[in-house]
């Protein structure tokens, strides 16, 4: 009888360390998974929050033909609750990826594209061929700056009208 407890002890003693270790990875696993999850919600949330819109009349957008490549002057707001990186977006005019002209004009003009400001920004590309009265569809991919670790992305899409 005595041979058949200390038998069962060893084997309890085993399966508790056993189990014990499972638990640490178990428990590790979930942590990384919480982790993981939390980041994605921040990430979500600061997309909600990181909006840009056309500002200005898109029926009247001023198309310099004057140069070797036409300039186009649009205005974007920022119309979410984070700040956007004035440095880090992109501008599409019928497809074409268009090279910034020149300084970005903020308005008002304190260094951030904080909510409710207006950026100024003149675009160009080699393959604009527009004249008076032409409609493009113009497309802005905006970020927002970094805060807790994460980063919002929004884009705006509309058509406008060309006048020189």
């Amino acid at each position: 009888m005595a041979d058949g407890g200390a038998s069962t002890m060893i084997l309890l003693v085993t399966s508790l360390l056993i189990s014990g270790a499972a638990s640490v990875v178990l428990l590790e696993s979930w942590g990384s998974v919480a982790e993981a999850s939390g980041n994605n919600s921040k990430g979500k949330v600061a997309d909600a929050e990181t909006d840009v819109s056309f500002s200005g009349d898109r029926s009247d957008v001023q198309l310099d033909t004057s140069g070797t490549n036409q300039e186009i002057t649009l205005y974007f707001q920022n119309t979410g609750i984070r700040s956007l990186d004035k440095d880090d977006f992109n501008i599409f005019v019928d497809g074409t990826s268009a090279s910034i002209v020149g300084a970005i004009t903020l308005y008002p003009s304190n260094g951030v594209w904080a909510p409710d400001y207006v950026v100024e920004v003149t675009v160009s590309d080699s393959s604009f061929a527009y004249s008076d009265g032409d409609t493009a569809t113009v497309l802005i991919i905006a970020k927002s700056t970094v805060s807790d670790g994460v980063q919002g992305t929004d884009s705006e899409s509309a058509e406008v009208r060309f006048s020189v």
